[in-house]
């Protein structure tokens, strides 16, 4: 077989993304912006310390974000009772609001990006990416150790 997945697998991530920031430039949000905002859903209340390993990205990167989404109060944060370095960041209600009109907009994504392909094949294409996704972290883990 061709090596083609590494490719084809950063070809359809671009892709995404491009797609991904074309349908949120109406909701005024950059893609790493809804990106923190579905992480931050998810878990309800995170640190940024939090935040950064769940998205792994970079703590510069990070807190252009955050200082974006609090400046559009989308998000607030609140010091931590115990540790007053800790800075919890939590969705308002206008933020709350915000994610479910995307995530309607994503779910419109997602069925346009899989049509023509059968229940059957999605669920062989999750389940392989999956794997592809668990294996790559087991590489990073060894090749980390190596280190």
């Amino acid at each position: 077989m061709e090596n083609r997945i590494c490719p084809l697998i950063n070809k359809a991530a671009l892709y995404h993304k491009r797609l991904m920031a074309k349908m949120l430039e109406r909701f005024e949000v950059t893609y790493a912006q809804y990106h923190v905002l579905k992480t931050i859903k998810e878990h309800q209340s995170l640190t940024a310390k939090e935040i950064l390993v769940h998205l792994d990205t970079d703590k510069a990167t990070l807190s252009g974000v955050l200082n974006r989404l609090e400046q559009k109060n989308l998000i607030t944060r609140t010091k931590d009772e115990n540790d007053r370095r800790l800075l919890h960041v939590h969705l308002t209600k206008a933020a709350g609001a915000l994610l479910e009109a995307i995530r309607t907009k994503e779910k419109e994504c997602e069925e346009s990006i899989s049509k023509g392909i059968k229940n059957r094949e999605l669920k062989n294409f999750l389940n392989v990416m999956d794997k592809i996704i668990d294996n790559q972290l087991e590489k990073l883990d060894e090749l980390s150790q190596e280190d």
